[in-house]
């Protein structure tokens, strides 16, 4: 059974395997796709990469990519002689910009910074929230090594969400829901009439995301924190 991992916000993340502490996306299934949007850890702007230890699926995807071509376009422009491509399949145009590439490999050079600065705030928040009444902080499976891309906390069940992002917003500080269910959308009402998933949506109604970038500062986290707990007082 060919296995494609969801790796979109993992760049960067371990998991202890046998004991040893490995990268999500070596691959451990066949295929593992990351997210290069703003949100994420890592972003050249938006799109992504997949990485794979298949290489027919390697050589395929390579193919897919650049309209089917047989020759990329780094190799045709720097040959001494004349290339001609051939299109074995019909492909897409899902081609990355050189721009793009740059900033990318750029970053992944920093990674190991960048997911150190953001376990550090994540930490610097589970301090900061911790006794906050009726606040849940998110925690870290002994097996894990999150990146974390998002930091997400449970609002107290006494909060509306729509108030406290409010608050906050009004007080200079942007969050954004936890999650969205799919089956609260406007497009998939009918498949899910009937149905309920009460823990999807409780999740939905009760999580915030809190601002985490490496270049976060102290005083700025502090802040946060502080409004945070003003917004839950009420």
């Amino acid at each position: 059974l060919p296995v494609v991992e969801d790796a979109a916000c993992a760049s960067g993340t371990e998991i202890l395997i046998d004991g040893v502490w490995e990268r999500i996306g070596k691959p451990h299934g066949d295929i593992a796709c990351f997210s290069f949007h703003p949100r994420k850890v890592i972003s050249t702007g938006d799109g992504g990469m997949l990485t794979t230890s298949n290489s027919a699926y390697d050589k395929q995807f390579r193919l897919l990519r650049q309209h089917g071509m047989s020759v990329n376009d780094r190799v045709r422009h720097s040959a001494h002689e004349v290339i001609f491509e051939e299109h074995s399949t019909i492909g897409f145009n899902y081609r990355m910009t050189d721009i793009q590439a740059a900033v990318g490999r750029e970053q992944l050079k920093r990674l190991p910074e960048i997911v150190a600065a953001r376990r550090r705030l994540a930490r610097q928040y589970a301090t900061l929230l911790r006794d906050i009444p009726g606040l849940a902080v998110p925690s870290e499976p002994s097996w894990a090594r999150s990146n974390w891309q998002s930091y997400s906390v449970r609002l107290p069940e006494w909060c509306d969400q729509r108030a406290v992002m409010q608050f906050m917003l009004d007080h200079g500080v942007a969050t954004r829901r936890g999650i969205m269910c799919a089956h609260r959308e406007a497009p998939y009402h009918e498949l899910a009439r009937g149905r309920s998933l009460p823990e999807s949506e409780r999740a939905q109604d009760q999580t915030i995301i809190l601002p985490l970038f490496p270049q976060l500062s102290e005083s700025d986290q502090e802040y946060i924190a502080a409004m945070l707990r003003e917004a839950c007082a009420y």
